[in-house]
């Protein structure tokens, strides 16, 4: 596409008509500063994250709108944007000045984690992205390949193995791993077809319900309760940006759940998190059915056949809870036969083709940063809750929302790619700015975060109570059950 030719507010207009969301009647005005690219990738990143941040931005300012009457004008610096697709260009969280972000975990720097994000090429001279950062999934992945956990080891091992059979059986043993696809091959295989053919975002009506009132307070979704289910970036990202704007977001993990804290700490904020053991029978799950029924909102980013097992389906959720916004984040599609599949964002891009578009030399490359679909899944799930909130005060209803990764790598393709070539020449002279930051106080130390991107004249990010708190750590019960 020529340069000349892309109009982010064009694009931004048609991914909110797919969303049901408009800015016609609540924007006032929209300022968007840069242009891609930004950093050396053949993906409009910047645009793709503008969008996705301007997304969310107009959901709360037609709520705002409807529910006061104002209009608000919103502001976006693209280099600012880019820092909130990743935090690895420099901008993640820190705490009392350590970096919370991949660092020797990943292999970026001092110890290596070799089965995590690392490229390796297969007996038939194609490329593997395994992801095994869980001990169980660790161990399962170095039990298929029979070897030590060594990148010289994992390497060998991947190296006399047929691509497609790896992958096949990693996923029958629940190990994330993804063959690097071209473009021409994610068209044409099965899955590719299943995410072409589901919206970027579905917002849909699946039970009855009586309308409930949009929020009211000094936030667009103050008093609003979204209560999560979620673990590492996408799922639990979409609860801070709802509590951005002022919502009530708990978050819940199993007791004896393992996630990294890098992952809590960049995605965390403004969260609280309590345990609860959620099976069939005891104390655990009769407290979180009666937090999902006092809940506005419900969000899940886990496999389809744990929720099935855990009775939290859309609909069994509108039976507990009608008019409950029900959001599900997955990896490859609600659709398809990967449909069931566990995934990352880096599976996402390898079975899109993004891989393959940043190639160098003939091998697969990650974009700058390494991550592309987490937090863009991330806004444009907030921003589809939003949709159903106010599709749920003009006419009741319990909804559904469903977002995937795979189906948010799609789209950021589909906005436009450059040639290797195009994007190095058309690179700005001075480097990508450092990212504007806060800094808070938490129970878990100094907090410096980016600070979000967009601007709202009205309606600034303001949160409620304590910014970041230790995962697992808090009551499960809504602020407004607490005792004063």
């Amino acid at each position: 596409m020529n340069e000349n030719e892309f109009d982010l507010v064009d694009e931004l207009d048609r991914t909110l008509k797919t969303l049901g969301l408009s800015r016609h009647d609540a924007v006032s005005e929209l300022v968007v500063d840069g242009q891609d690219p930004l950093v050396p990738s053949t993906i409009r990143l910047g645009s793709a994250m503008g969008i996705a941040l301007l997304s969310s931005a107009v959901g709360a300012a037609q709520i705002w709108q409807a529910a006061t009457g104002r209009r608000q004008r919103l502001g976006l610096d693209l280099g600012q944007a880019l820092h909130q697709l990743t935090p690895y260009l420099g901008g993640g969280n820190t705490l009392n000045g350590y970096g919370s972000n991949m660092g020797s975990v990943l292999g970026l720097g001092g110890t290596p984690a070799p089965a995590l994000w690392d490229l390796y090429r297969t007996a038939d001279d194609r490329w593997a992205i395994p992801i095994a950062c869980y001990p169980h999934t660790r161990d399962t992945f170095l039990d298929l390949l029979g070897t030590a956990h060594t990148r010289e080891h994992i390497g060998a091992a991947i190296a006399g193995r047929v691509s497609w059979e790896l992958e096949e059986e990693a996923a029958a043993r629940g190990v994330p791993l993804a063959i690097v696809r071209s473009r021409e091959e994610f068209l044409a295989h099965p899955q590719g077809r299943a995410v072409l053919d589901e919206p970027l975002v579905a917002v849909e009506r699946v039970g009855d319900a009586p309308p409930r009132p949009l929020p009211a307070g000094d936030q667009p979704l103050s008093g609003l309760r979204s209560l999560q289910f979620t673990h590492v970036f996408a799922g639990t990202a979409a609860g801070r940006v709802l509590a951005e704007q002022g919502a009530d977001v708990l978050h819940v993990c199993e007791p004896n759940a393992f996630d990294h804290d890098l992952c809590w700490n960049e995605t965390g904020v403004g969260l609280r998190s309590a345990r609860l053991a959620l099976g069939a029978d005891g104390d655990g799950r009769r407290a979180f059915d009666e937090l999902l029924r006092t809940a506005d909102v419900f969000v899940h980013n886990h496999r389809p056949a744990k929720m099935a097992r855990l009775g939290l389906s859309p609909e069994e959720c509108a039976e507990i809870s009608p008019g409950i916004i029900h959001v599900s984040v997955r990896c490859y599609g609600h659709s398809g036969p990967w449909q069931d599949r566990g995934g990352f964002d880096q599976h996402a891009q390898a079975l899109t083709g993004v891989n393959w578009s940043e190639r160098r030399d003939g091998r697969p490359q990650l974009p700058p940063g390494r991550m592309l679909n987490d937090y863009l899944a991330a806004y444009l799930a907030a921003a589809g809750v939003m949709s159903a909130v106010l599709r749920r005060a003009r006419e009741g209803g319990s909804y559904r929302v469903r977002v995937s990764l795979a189906g948010v790598a799609n789209w950021a393709w589909q906005l436009g790619t450059f040639t290797r070539t195009e994007a190095e020449r058309l690179l700005p002279p001075t480097p990508l700015p450092p990212p504007r930051r806060l800094t808070r106080s938490t129970p878990l130390g100094d907090l410096s975060l980016v600070a979000p991107p967009v601007s709202l004249s009205d309606t600034p990010p303001a949160w409620r109570g304590q910014l970041l708190v230790p995962r697992g750590s808090s009551q499960p019960r809504w602020y407004d059950d607490r005792a004063a």
